[in-house]
């Protein structure tokens, strides 16, 4: 007999915005201010962990126009 695999997907929670700009500090290492910068053209009121670092990283990489 042929076994399937299953396979153990989890997804990734999604937490509101409000509540990971709360605690930026602790999970991503920056400001509230980083994190409003970060996601200030958002359209979204949730987000994983995973997506608000790339985006927090993303941002902070940006360069700065004069």
């Amino acid at each position: 007999m042929a076994e399937k695999k299953v396979e153990n997907v989890k997804e990734e929670p999604e937490f509101f915005l409000y509540e990971l700009r709360q605690h930026s500090q602790k999970l991503f290492g920056v400001k509230p201010e980083v994190f409003d910068g970060a996601f200030f053209d958002y359209k979204e009121t949730q987000a994983t962990k995973k997506e608000a670092e790339k985006r927090i990283q993303a941002f902070l990489k940006k360069e700065v126009r004069q």
